[in-house]
């Protein structure tokens, strides 16, 4: 399960009874590179403490056994997208979860699965499976944006949780990330008087 913030909180029950809770937007790379810290503890686990009281009251004191940071995956368009590397067909990926990846990992394995198969079926005709269809900025624009953006938002979400009203500026640069797909759009007004 999953909310509908930007930073989504996720979560989910483990086979032996326990639950596993993540927030989106953790450590951004420049460059795209795999860093040590994607495989070290969060820096927010504190904050996925609290954020485990108010969501499951009656887990509030208890203890969080595990944290992970793992990499920030976000596509240009907010939906994943699936094919194979060109000039290595032997090579298949899946990318650009934003946010959503372990609600969307069943999707992405039933895609990738059936392209390993070489089957032709609603998973490989998926209009996912095109590759990427937007780019971001080269770095270090991407990287400075981001880091603009995902800060906005921690911002702004903060003061949603308060019940505050978030900062203007805030407001602006949160809404560069958009929703990754994962509300309808508003459809503009036909004519305006």
């Amino acid at each position: 399960m999953c909310d509908l913030r930007t930073f989504v909180h996720y979560w989910r029950s483990t086979p032996d009874g326990r639950l596993m809770l993540g927030k989106g937007g953790n450590h951004i790379a420049f460059g795209n590179r795999m860093q040590a810290c994607f495989d070290q503890p969060s820096r927010h686990a504190a904050a996925l403490q609290l954020t485990m009281g108010r969501l499951f009251p009656s887990l509030a004191t208890a203890p969080v056994v595990q944290s992970w940071t793992g990499a920030s995956d976000r596509s240009a368009t907010g939906f994943p997208f699936f094919g194979r590397l060109p000039g290595h067909q032997r090579v298949l990926y899946g990318l650009g979860y934003s946010g959503n990846g372990v609600v969307q990992s069943h999707l992405g394995g039933r895609i990738l699965s059936s392209l390993l198969l070489g089957e032709r079926n609603a998973w490989t005709d998926s209009g996912l499976v095109r590759g990427p269809l937007a780019h971001f900025p080269p770095e270090p624009l991407r990287w400075c944006g981001a880091m603009l953006v995902r800060n906005a938002i921690r911002r702004v979400e903060q003061a949603e949780d308060r019940q505050h009203k978030p900062r203007w500026l805030d407001t602006r640069l949160a809404a560069c990330a958009g929703m990754a797909g994962k509300t309808d759009h508003p459809q503009p007004s036909a004519s305006r008087r």
